[in-house]
């Protein structure tokens, strides 16, 4: 475990330093606008569902792609991962163009209290991206063979890549586009990456087993147990729209303020904590297939220790810091000292969520390498009414500070609820 974070760690961080000279660049050249406002609201919902999907069919996908590979037959593993790849890239496919063909009605879901310049810009733009899910859901679908693989090193090294991409078409093309510039960066970017991971993954592929419906019964497996992850996972994307559609009512630039102190937030969480989960979630695969109840009780007990001995001091410093952090970052070019205490509240709000949101995921981890997902449903459920209550409550005292500190509160919720 320690190699494999390791050097998940040195190229997720990276990648992730990269990713902050993207947002940078990103703040300097746009700040908070409405049209960065309305590209993002635009955005979001295929990135997510793209994620969702293939997250949670990736999740699944690694233990019964191990068990596979335990039966020392590589035409059966070679033949499930090709299967999996394929009806799960139709899947996400056949999301994308809904949305598009829906895109219209959906932007006045997602930002109801949009203008029509707003609006019909944000609709514009999913439109043209219905495509987003099947490039974004096969790179986590790839990597996850990798990983079962324990590749880490390999899979760490893709991730750099995008960043690689987008930046420089961030800054060639700003000028002439805009903040569509974000847009092709990020397509641009994805792509390099599905390249990247097709290549790798090649002989693991065998095209001629893509259509043979008749032996598809370990996809559908895969889909059963993965179901409950998507369904709490679509749950996640209504979370995040119902955020965004109270953010709608705020002033101009608040989606993205939110947007920026989301992903320094997601970055610091990737960096940290990320590698370490990817690297357990493996080990309790590989455990609970030996069925070492034990083995798994010291790994869980020593993860989560090292966990809160990092979570609690970061957390506490990070707030303390948090507007001196966002106006080092941002504070450049269009990017204004009324933005930068705008993000640092809402970066505060989320953060103080890092003292447990490490220990969710992984008691999540731990269920999903034993197959346990019907207990995602009821969590998902709760979590959207729960945060819809929080947002009520805080968004008119705290504005887009209440929005983070909802969501840190029903992250506390859930780890009540995992507890109970």
């Amino acid at each position: 475990i320690a190699s494999g974070t390791i050097s998940l760690m040195v190229f997720t961080i990276l990648s992730k330093l990269l990713g902050f000279v993207r947002e940078m660049i990103l703040a300097a050249n746009f700040g908070a606008n409405w049209r960065l406002d309305a590209l993002i609201v635009a955005m979001d919902p295929p990135m997510q569902i793209g994620g969702m999907i293939s997250s949670a069919v990736a999740s699944m996908m690694i233990p019964i792609y191990l068990g596979e590979k335990a039966k020392n037959n590589p035409e059966l593993t070679k033949k499930y991962t090709s299967q999996i790849l394929f009806f799960s890239s139709f899947l996400l496919l056949i999301f994308g163009l809904i949305l598009s063909l829906f895109s219209n009605s959906l932007i006045k879901v997602f930002a109801p209290n949009f203008n029509a310049a707003e609006t019909a810009y944000a609709v514009r733009k999913m439109q043209l991206i219905g495509f987003i899910p099947l490039i974004q859901g096969f790179n986590s679908l790839a990597s996850s063979v990798i990983k079962a693989e324990k590749r880490y090193l390999l899979a760490s090294v893709v991730q750099v890549f995008y960043n690689l991409i987008a930046i420089p078409v961030i800054l060639m093309f700003s000028p002439i586009l805009s903040e569509s510039s974000y847009l092709l960066a990020f397509i641009l970017g994805t792509l390099a990456m599905n390249v990247i991971h097709l290549v790798i993954i090649r002989k693991s592929l065998s095209f001629k087993d893509m259509f043979n419906f008749s032996q598809y019964h370990k996809v559908f497996e895969t889909l059963r147990l993965a179901f409950p992850l998507i369904f709490s996972g679509s749950l996640g994307v209504v979370y995040n729209i119902i955020d965004k559609a109270f953010a709608s009512y705020l002033e101009e630039g608040s989606i993205s303020s939110i947007r920026y102190a989301q992903t320094i937030n997601s970055m610091i969480t990737s960096i940290i904590i990320g590698s370490l989960l990817t690297t357990v979630f493996t080990e309790l695969v590989g455990i609970n297939l030996k069925k070492d109840q034990e083995a798994v009780e010291r790994r869980l007990k020593k993860t989560s220790g090292d966990i809160f001995n990092l979570s609690i001091p970061l957390t506490a410093w990070l707030i303390l810091m948090s507007q001196y952090i966002i106006t080092i970052l941002f504070q450049r070019g269009n990017f204004t000292n009324e933005t930068s205490i705008a993000v640092s509240g809402a970066f505060s709000g989320y953060m103080i969520s890092f003292l447990i949101t490490p220990i969710n995921l992984l008691i999540s981890r731990l269920f999903e390498s034993n197959k346990k997902t019907s207990i995602f449903f009821f969590i998902a459920i709760f979590n959207v009414l729960l945060n819809v209550l929080f947002n009520a409550l805080l968004i008119k005292p705290f504005g887009i500070m209440g929005l983070a500190l909802s969501s840190s509160l029903v992250s506390f919720c859930q780890f009540i609820i995992y507890y109970i």
